[in-house]
């Protein structure tokens, strides 16, 4: 029995299965007919919505992307009273989800070091402009006095990866580290 569902949802099911596919087999080793199956669709319906394997995965890294973002984006959008308070929490979202993201068995198992790296470009190329405008209402409210918000903020997110992604250390001492960091270049 067929059973037809909206275009985005579709979407969002294969993109879904697909990623959880790939931590199972591998990239490599999955092919747009694994996914279809694992869907229970034929096919010919994945490649209706996506051209190849690679643009599904291209799609399915982007809505992930959005997804470990947006708690990110909330913090800097909202009106908190404090700097503090902001940083309380980024903390406590980052603590709370380090390590609990839907496909965070894909990314940080070994051999998908380049699948990480480039959702981590995706991640960090879309939270930027918000960490600017973030750093730029700070400063017209009083609460920061940044010269370069532009170069600060790219610095920020683009600097903390390094520490966030090295899973040696507890979401803790991932937490304190880029924490003391920021605290000091907001200075």
């Amino acid at each position: 029995m067929r059973i037809s569902k909206e275009p985005e949802v579709r979407k969002h099911e294969i993109a879904d299965t697909a990623m959880q596919i790939f931590a199972e087999k591998g990239y490599e080793a999955t092919s747009m007919k694994d996914i279809a199956k694992a869907v229970n669709v034929v096919p010919g319906l994945c490649y209706n919505y996506f051209k190849s394997k690679y643009e599904l995965y291209e799609y399915a890294i982007t809505l992930y992307a959005n997804e470990c973002i947006t708690p990110l984006v909330a913090i800097l959008q909202s009106k908190e009273e404090t700097l503090d308070g902001y940083f309380v929490k980024i903390m406590d979202v980052f603590i709370r989800n380090d390590g609990k993201e839907k496909y965070h068995d894909f990314f940080h198992k070994d051999g998908n070091q380049l699948f990480h790296k480039q959702l981590e470009i995706i991640m960090n190329d879309k939270a930027q402009p918000y960490m600017e405008k973030f750093i730029i209402r700070l400063n017209q409210n009083g609460q920061l006095n940044i010269e370069d918000p532009t170069s600060i903020s790219k610095f920020i997110v683009y600097g903390q990866s390094p520490i966030v992604n090295d899973d040696s250390l507890t979401s803790e001492e991932k937490v304190d580290k880029v924490m003391s960091i920021i605290k000091v270049l907001l200075k």
